[in-house]
């Protein structure tokens, strides 16, 4: 498959298309009038509608001018994953015991191993206790420790969100419930308030008490973190009883509800404790996650930051780990990493791209048009067929299939039209605005500001309209 990915890339430069004077290519006047209508002006649109055999441009604005590409940033990242991991790739989940069961009790320790499952629920940790309960094991003499050092532990995705954007969640090898709790508040009949963290899947809740509620009184924020893991609550009128908040430690997290799950499947466990797997541990239960193809899809389709992090992550590991290395420790260094694989053999222009993450929520990334068409091309048919269309809820028209993107004053779409023929590439921002936002920026506060919100119900206005003359076939 690498290969494959390779190739294309080269006939992506044998196709490269041209550009007309001032950076404008074969724009018309339709897509003009729709831009002026929806009150942009032509700096703020960047689009290359394409051929997606020959590169062949049919339509273009600002081609090569760089755009914050958002979510549209996950194409590159599935394309990847996929070459260097293989569609039927499967994250394991596995516990292993240091010395023999005798009595159905591990004479030594037991130990959670994470291999990086984005997918990873309750219903996942539950079949692992019943395997572990079906080999016989009901305890054990030693430790229960939890090993996830299959991926760095990173405790958000973009410093540059909001505290308790649940979007933007802590990163690891042993990740549950996509890495979001639910806090729950009341008060009690003599006034007194109750705080509870909780984590959520389909099967049911489990308390988490790897997570601290502090309450407080006369504070105008009504969350905060004080550590990792560590909420100051204002419960007030303006607080719903149920929050999503994001995790910052996965892993202990994940061994937290382990331990109880465990325990509902007849196994004791101690209070789980970090470590490694060490050499000689005997795997004695595993739970596979889906394929990677299966996952892929769902990261197109849903756009979960998480899951698009982890397989980013796994694949940057891996083609780390064929050149002698250990893997990138941070999230910034893995995007370079798949970035410079991306395009090491292609002879394109990748000046100004800039992969900051593998999801793409981060403002400070960047990508042309042209950039983007390169690596959809390049990606090829086992990524466009994974592309969510109308069918799926999506908001296209009939044949359209497209990743969207969507930061405050930054709104990306990029897909193929019906027919499978052409290809483009949308995206549409205020770079001014954006940076005035980011420089303001007070983490405490989860609300978009309104004025941002009107600009990207306009955008959304616009890239429908501009995405449906091309699927009439413009």
């Amino acid at each position: 498959m690498r290969k494959a990915l390779l190739a294309l890339l080269v006939l992506v430069t044998m196709g490269a298309v041209g550009t007309g004077p001032g950076g404008r290519a074969w724009a018309g006047q339709a897509e003009d009038a729709l831009v002026a209508r929806h009150g942009f002006t032509a700096d703020a649109v960047g689009y290359l509608v394409f051929e997606l055999e020959s590169g062949r441009a049919v339509a273009a604005q600002q081609p090569d001018r760089p755009f914050i590409p958002a979510s549209v940033a996950k194409v590159p990242t599935v394309a990847a994953a996929l070459a260097l991991l293989g569609p039927d790739h499967r994250f394991t989940t596995a516990v292993h015991a240091t010395g023999p069961v005798r009595g159905g009790v591990v004479q030594g320790d037991l130990v959670l191993r994470g291999g990086g499952d984005p997918s990873l629920a309750t219903e996942g940790l539950t079949d692992l206790a019943a395997r572990l309960r079906a080999a016989g094991i009901t305890g054990v003499t030693g430790r229960f420790l939890y090993d996830a050092t299959a991926l760095p532990e990173l405790p958000e995705i973009d410093g540059g969100q909001p505290w308790s954007a649940g979007y933007n969640t802590g990163v690891g090898a042993l990740s549950l419930n996509f890495n979001r709790f639910q806090l729950v508040w009341g008060r009690t009949a003599d006034g007194r308030v109750e705080l509870s963290a909780w984590s959520v899947s389909d099967v049911g809740r489990h308390p988490l008490d790897s997570i601290t509620l502090t309450a407080a009184a006369g504070r105008a924020v009504p969350l905060e973190p004080q550590a990792r893991d560590h909420w100051m609550v204002t419960p007030s009128a303006g607080l719903a009883q149920r929050v999503w908040l994001p995790v910052a430690r996965p892993a202990l997290a994940t061994a937290v509800v382990f331990r109880q799950v465990a325990a509902e499947a007849g196994i004791a466990l101690p209070a789980p404790e970090p470590g490694t797997v060490p050499a000689g541990a005997v795997p004695v239960a595993a739970h596979d996650g889906p394929p990677l193809a299966v996952l892929a899809r769902q990261v197109l389709r849903w756009s979960n930051n998480l899951t698009a992090e982890m397989i980013g992550l796994a694949a940057s590991r891996r083609l780390d780990a064929a050149a002698g290395g250990a893997g990138p420790s941070t999230l910034d260094r893995s995007a370079t990493l798949l970035q410079g694989w991306l395009t090491r053999n292609a002879d394109a222009d990748w000046r100004g791209l800039r992969l900051v993450n593998h999801s793409g929520l981060s403002s400070a990334a960047r990508a042309t048009p042209r950039q983007m068409a390169a690596l959809l091309r390049a990606a090829g048919p086992a990524l466009w067929e994974l592309l969510p269309g109308e069918e799926e809820g999506k908001s296209l028209p009939p044949g359209v299939r497209a990743k969207s993107g969507t930061l405050a004053y930054a709104k990306g779409l990029a897909g193929v039209l019906p027919g499978g023929r052409r290809g483009f590439v949308l995206f549409i921002a205020d770079d001014q605005a954006r940076r005035r936002l980011d420089a303001a920026m007070d983490r405490r506060v989860a609300e978009m500001p309104p004025e941002a919100r009107a600009w990207l119900d306009r955008a959304r206005a616009l890239q429908g309209d501009l995405v449906a003359l091309w699927a009439a076939g413009r």
